[in-house]
């Protein structure tokens, strides 16, 4: 496979050249080009660093004068014979076949870091070869070879800082696009696992009630007399019990999963925020909507408890999405003071009604749904909000309604402590 893949790039790369060969200027004699063949080929070398600089070379050698032979043959309607337009392009393949050579022997590919070095290197290539290829045109052509020779050499070298400019460039926006795609894929990671933690939360709910109703049945059992009743009663408490163990096995192989990833690892609110803000814009630019966002940061604080963080915040900032229709403002901020750390998400969306305040954490309860469908809403983020600021953080959560109604502040107060000792005990991470 790698023989294969290597195959292809040598051919693509002189290709390439080949074709690019037919960009050029003509500024010294009527057979001297400056063409965009030879910085193709150099930036080409570079890219593909386990292919052959000689091999590439000597292809590029032997197809290049035959395509210019073949596109002045038919640029020129016949006019001129092919064999004749060949002999005059074939020396460009001096200039290759010793580029090549040279490229190799001086080892360009591993002095693209040293920019001195690179650019004067690849100078002395670029320049030697066509001295060469002039060198040879001179015994059957008239012009003035020292004046030639001079030209060559300045172009040379404005063609190696040229190539070495754009090398560099092309590096730099590459990495800065393989950075912003590792910076996305470690964004969609956050949310992922945030959202398995807090789904981890009510299950560790859901096996305390579960064992609260196994006690229940087994208590049932011993108190109801001999009877059919009482075999029933010891079945469902046997059924509850084997529900329980699936349930542990399934909380512990996450729990032992999500421990492993978070192992000693603490974020900063405003490395949270960051994450946030990139995400809500992208969930704003699908949903079509025109919503301003801010995020401000007054007391820096770190912690290891940062995937809860972000799940609230991000259930409070989606549900602030939905609740603006077309415009809007959504702004998250945080300040703290000598007890808590305060998280607010306010926006200026339908808000909330009255009667909808006593109701709103309850499992099940939305006013949401799908246009398209029809189709409720879990009515599950908000009682996940609740749940993980009172129960896991051990804070408090309040709900502001402002302006008739029409504006929402949601205000999480989590506890120095519940935060800040979590984020300093790696243990506890």
């Amino acid at each position: 496979m790698w023989k294969r893949e290597k195959i292809e790039q040598t051919a693509m790369a002189a290709a390439v050249t080949v074709f690019m060969g037919q960009l050029y200027l003509s500024p010294v004699t009527g057979w001297f080009r400056i063409s965009m063949a030879v910085m193709t080929l150099s930036i080409l070398l570079l890219y593909f660093r386990q292919v052959s600089a000689i091999a590439v070379s000597f292809i590029v050698a032997l197809a290049m004068p035959f395509f210019r032979a073949f596109v002045e043959y038919v640029s020129l309607s016949r006019a001129v014979p092919f064999e004749d337009l060949f002999a005059n392009f074939f020396p460009v393949a001096i200039f290759y076949i010793l580029f090549g050579i040279l490229f190799e022997l001086f080892r360009i590919r591993e002095k693209a870091d040293n920019p001195l070095l690179f650019i004067i290197s690849l100078w002395f290539c670029d320049s030697a070869g066509n001295i060469a290829e002039i060198s040879y045109r001179s015994t059957s052509n008239q012009f003035d070879f020292s004046h030639a020779v001079y030209e060559i050499i300045v172009i040379g070298l404005i063609r190696s800082v040229l190539t070495y400019a754009f090398y560099t460039y092309s590096i730099y926006y590459k990495n800065r696009y393989d950075r912003e795609k590792k910076e996305e894929r470690y964004r969609e990671m956050m949310l992922f696992i945030s959202s398995l933690k807090s789904e981890l939360f009510f299950l560790r709910k859901s096996m305390n009630d579960i064992e609260d109703t196994m006690r229940r049945s087994y208590r049932l059992y011993r108190e109801l007399g001999a009877g059919e009743m009482k075999e029933e009663a010891l079945t469902v408490a046997k059924n509850i019990h084997e529900i329980k163990k699936d349930y542990y096995r399934v909380v512990d192989g996450m729990e032992n999963v999500l421990s492993e990833k978070n192992k000693s690892s603490s974020m900063n609110i405003s490395e949270i925020f960051e994450i946030m803000k990139e995400n809500t814009r992208k969930i704003v630019a699908q949903k079509g909507k025109e919503i301003q966002i801010e995020f401000s940061c007054h007391e820096d604080f770190t912690t290891c408890e940062f995937y809860p963080i972000i799940s609230v915040l991000n259930n409070l900032i989606t549900n602030a999405i939905d609740a603006i229709e077309e415009k809007g403002k959504i702004t998250v901020s945080e300040h703290a003071d000598s007890i808590f750390f305060v998280l607010r998400v306010e926006d200026d969306g339908c808000g909330i009604d009255e009667g909808n305040m006593e109701v709103l954490f309850e499992p099940g309860f939305s006013t949401k749904y799908d246009p398209a469908t029809g189709k409720m809403s879990t009515g599950i983020g908000l009682a996940h909000v609740n749940e993980i600021v009172i129960n896991h953080f051990n804070g408090q959560v309040e709900v502001h309604r402002k302006k008739d109604g029409i504006c929402t502040v949601f205000e999480l107060k989590l506890p120095r402590e519940a935060v800040e000792n979590r984020g300093q005990k790696s243990d506890e991470c």
